[in-house]
């Protein structure tokens, strides 16, 4: 039997993060996880604005590491450039031996890592915000914008949370890790500021459909996600650990300020007693 030590991320933009410093920040990156000593790593979204860099990241995090790396794509993983389909890049990650997408990873005996991108059904939106406002809203936002689904967002929404209900009555038996990268429950969202009215935004945050499907399995003992920027550590809510703790965008030019975000995004569970499967 041993402990085992697993570190959580999301949001973590390395490729925005870099640009903006104006420097290469994986090396960095990889030696805050090496200080970490994980035996395993799970990232819950949002490496790059794009696939093919995404993936090509994550595998020098594994190789550099030299530890198994999981991983959910975010919104922005999936963006899309000239001519590209948004569900081909979802199944490109899908198809990586890293993916958690219809590939659950069973740790143990007792422990299973379930994992979903998720999207948005306009649920968490304020209620008093009218839908035709959400609408016209929506026309300029980024995953609406940079995405192409072939689908309407609800629908996708839908089919993710299907897929998710799959896996959960599949493993019944087990006690499970749950990682996504939208938010599925409203007391994570962002609050309205002088800058954002997130009462309004909050609309293509997450679903709420998916908190209540994840309420109604005891058995899973950890929910993981990200996408709002806003950390909230890790907190106890509907009988189960919350871990909503995003890096986001840095808000200076700076490579020791990353290095700081960091070191307070990273979350450590450890699993008592743990034996392997």
């Amino acid at each position: 039997m041993k402990n085992m030590k697993i570190a959580i991320l999301s949001d973590v933009h390395l490729d925005m993060n870099s640009n903006y410093v104006g420097e290469d920040l994986l090396p960095v990156f990889v030696q805050c996880l090496k200080e970490k000593e994980p035996d395993l790593i799970l990232i819950a979204g949002d490496i790059s604005d794009h696939v093919i860099s995404s993936l090509t990241i994550l595998e020098a995090i594994e190789q550099r590491l030299g530890v198994k790396t999981l991983f959910i794509p975010g919104n922005h993983d999936v963006w899309i450039k000239q001519n590209e389909n948004s569900l081909t890049n979802y199944q490109t990650f899908a198809n990586h031996p890293s993916s958690l997408i219809d590939t659950p990873y069973l740790l143990s005996n007792d422990y299973v890592i379930i994992g979903e991108m998720g999207w948005f059904d306009y649920t968490l939106v304020a209620p008093h915000i009218p839908f035709q406002k959400v609408k016209n809203t929506l026309m300029d936002w980024g995953d609406h914008k940079y995405t192409n689904w072939g689908c309407d967002h609800v629908t996708l929404t839908q089919r993710m949370i299907e897929k998710v209900e799959k896996q959960l009555l599949l493993h019944q038996d087990k006690k499970i890790i749950f990682a996504t990268h939208f938010v599925p429950y409203r007391e994570f969202l962002s609050v309205s500021n002088s800058y954002m009215d997130w009462n309004l935004y909050n609309a293509f945050m997450g679903s709420s459909k998916l908190g209540d499907l994840l309420n109604r399995h005891s058995n899973v003992e950890y929910v993981i996600f990200g996408h709002t920027h806003e950390r909230f550590g890790t907190t106890d809510s509907h009988h189960k650990k919350i871990i909503c703790n995003p890096l986001g965008y840095i808000g200076e030019r700076s490579k020791q300020v990353f290095q700081q975000e960091l070191e307070q995004s990273v979350t450590m569970i450890q699993l008592k007693n743990f034996i392997p499967s």
